[in-house]
């Protein structure tokens, strides 16, 4: 978990700023779009690739790779300034970063099975413990330094976080072909959990390309203030994410944590974009319970639906749809933005998932045998 918080407290320093950098740096809107919607490709790419290694491999070793990735490309974005190789720098950071979020994910999965609501509850808790401060942490750093310099600075980090790889534990290193995770994945249950991902997680490739651009042009915060306002939020999916945990492991129902999840998450976007900072906060604090809410049971149902030996890869095949999500999102809501304003896509996203809220029932109605996904 120490990984886990170190990882994201890097990731929060500059993710969400970095629109504001692009921006600043000469890139139109539509690169934007691109760039982002490159790194989400990447992840598509790398994805089950990453999760079969970590099946086959030790995830640990894996995880010091994409650190080692991550610190390099993150110093190339601090030098290079052409759009073409801007963007190899970014293909460079998304492979690094689906590295490292498949392979430590893989080896929680294989190394806790059991009471997966309240464990999987925690280790989502402890990674917002890491985001929540790097927010606030970027907002103070790059209020007073230079942003190439924070760019260095986090790269370096990331190296340096490589080197003390033996604290992880070591998985059992299992080998299984091709044709037995796509079996896996090829039934009815498995599938709808997939779309379902993916739809939900178009949201991101809003808040990609348009959040920090409207808390920064529509709300008018001061870097340091965009640092808090998305730290709360943080919190807040820490928070949610150790109840939600909690009340799972007690036995409260999936399907209503999950009609509930996409309420809040929903009314959430559409309401953040109320241009009144405290409503607007109000509104974005309801938005982490929801995303909270999701991601925990995310965790829970890659555990029910696959077995542990293979999770790797087939955790893999899922983070792959959740990618596609942001990819779709990023290419849809990147020029959105620009053209129409950046609250459109917060609030047209918003729409979208609470569209999902009926699909929570299919399961129910689908006689088979297999494990429900919820």
């Amino acid at each position: 978990m120490f990984f886990s918080v170190c990882g994201a407290f890097a990731l929060a320093t500059t993710a969400f700023f970095m629109p504001l950098y692009l921006k600043e740096s000469g890139f139109s809107g539509k690169e934007i779009g691109i760039i982002y919607a490159a790194f989400s490709i990447t992840s598509i790419i790398s994805a089950f690739p990453s999760g079969l290694a970590s099946d086959r491999f030790l995830a640990r070793d894996l995880i010091a790779l994409a650190l080692a990735l991550m610190g390099v490309a993150s110093w190339m974005k601090s030098e290079i300034f052409l759009f073409p190789l801007f963007m190899l720098a970014y293909l460079i950071y998304g492979v690094g970063q689906n590295l490292f979020k498949v392979s430590l994910d893989a080896l929680l999965l294989k190394t806790f099975s059991r009471d997966v609501g309240k464990v999987y509850g925690i280790f989502n808790s402890v990674r917002m413990l890491g985001f929540t401060p790097g927010g606030i942490a970027g907002g103070l750093l790059l209020s007073v330094l230079d942003f190439r310099f924070i760019l260095k600075l986090i790269g370096s980090f990331y190296l340096l976080l490589s080197l003390i790889k033996n604290f992880l534990p070591k998985n059992v290193p299992i080998s299984f072909g091709l044709k037995t995770y796509r079996e896996d994945f090829w039934k009815p249950s498995v599938l709808l959990f997939a779309i379902w991902l993916f739809l939900f997680y178009l949201h991101w490739g809003a808040e990609f390309t348009s959040y920090g651009l409207f808390l920064r042009e529509n709300l008018r915060l001061s870097l340091l203030g965009m640092g808090f306002y998305m730290s709360a939020e943080f919190a807040m999916i820490g928070l949610t994410s150790f109840t939600v945990g909690l009340w799972l492991n007690k036995g409260v129902s999936p399907y209503l944590l999950a009609i509930w999840g996409l309420l809040a998450s929903g009314i959430g976007h559409m309401g953040m974009i109320i241009e009144n900072l405290t409503v607007s906060l109000v509104f974005r604090l309801l938005h982490g319970v929801g995303d909270g809410t999701i991601m925990v049971l995310s965790y829970v149902g890659i555990a029910e639906l696959f077995r542990v030996e293979r999770i790797g890869g087939n955790s893999g095949l899922i983070t792959l749809t959740i990618m596609l999500g942001g990819f779709i999102g990023s290419l849809i809501f990147g020029p959105l933005g620009e053209k129409w304003g950046y609250q459109w896509p917060l609030f047209i996203s918003g729409v979208t998932t609470l569209a999902l809220i009926p699909i929570i029932f299919i399961p129910k109605m689908i006689k088979t045998n297999e494990r429900r996904t919820f």
